[in-house]
């Protein structure tokens, strides 16, 4: 899971923190990625959106990896502003919730959780260092160390393309998300679980069963200058002729929703990436051409019968 949280900042240090309960317990701003959102994106609606603030997203100044039972989430900490002084006062003289508040850097570390409080100390020290905190190991690199934090790393993800008897796709909705997708999910690589695992585990997350996945269908690899590079397994599998979804109970910690869709209309639900990765996996598995190498979703070669076609 991708998760940012922000530091905006504003003249004498002040710290813009949040208390959307009012109960006392300061926060940085900050939220989950939303489904085919970038970091960035994401700071951009925390601050426009939730802070009311026209501000530009600001520049990255720490990475924070937090492991769980049963999930990583990767903090990515951005610095936003300076307020301008006009900034400043209207936020004070708007802000008659008190959810919003500003407080002097020493004021607000002590107040923040111990996360949140080593988060915005070496994001602080970063900003002013012109470098990239990484909060693994709690210090702060020097500037050619941040330069190699820089350097994008890759996420490893799988999905399952599942279809039944009517060659129609199983889709699958998550509980955190109104977007549709196909079971799938990011390989966890710190028990050292492969692509095809995570396939299969996902896949009994959405049917409630396990259900065996043959063939890989394709391989994409995609790469934006903003985002570590992500390369995606695709599985084919064939459902048993018994199964009914309907009847299968969702698992906990599973989809909220799952549904079989006739691959024509994969567009209505599905994003535009998955829906040419899904097209082109099927046409790979029914022209029986083995799995596909991708690159962001395009094939990197023509197949040889389409090379044929065309000539």
């Amino acid at each position: 899971m991708i998760a940012v949280a922000v530091l905006v900042v504003a003249a004498p240090d002040l710290l813009l923190v949040t208390d959307p309960n009012r109960r006392g317990y300061i926060e940085l701003p900050g939220s989950l990625t939303h489904r085919h959102e970038t970091p960035e994106a994401a700071v951009e609606r925390v601050v426009c959106d939730r802070l009311g603030l026209p501000l530009p997203t600001g520049q990255l100044v720490g990475i924070d990896r937090v492991e769980h039972p049963n999930r990583s989430v990767i903090t990515h900490i951005f610095a936003a502003g300076p307020l301008t002084r006009r900034q400043t006062r209207t936020l004070r003289l708007h802000n008659t919730g008190d959810t919003i508040r500003l407080l002097s850097t020493a004021n607000a570390l002590p107040l923040l959780p111990p996360r949140s409080r080593a988060r915005a100390d070496a994001g602080l020290k970063a900003l002013a260092a012109r470098s990239v905190a990484h909060l693994g190991t709690g210090a702060t690199p020097a500037p050619a160390q941040a330069r190699a934090a820089r350097q994008p790393t890759v996420l490893v993800t799988s999905s399952a393309v599942i279809a039944d008897r009517q060659d129609r796709l199983l889709i699958v909705r998550g509980n955190a998300t109104e977007a549709w997708s196909l079971p799938g999910g990011v390989a966890d690589t710190t028990v050292g679980e492969t692509p095809r695992e995570t396939a299969e585990r996902c896949t009994i997350q959405g049917l409630g069963q396990s259900i065996p996945l043959d063939q890989l269908l394709g391989i994409d690899w995609c790469h934006h200058p903003s985002r570590p590079a992500q390369v995606h397994y695709f599985y084919g599998a064939t459902t048993p002729g018994c199964l009914r979804i309907d009847r299968v109970l969702c698992p906990q910690g599973g989809p909220s929703e799952r549904k079989f869709i006739p691959p024509t209309a994969a567009s209505t639900f599905l994003s535009p990436q998955d829906t040419w990765r899904v097209h082109t996996c099927l046409a790979a598995r029914m022209a029986e051409l083995g799995a596909l190498e991708l690159h962001d979703d395009l094939p990197l070669r023509l197949p040889a019968a389409d090379r044929a076609s065309t000539a």
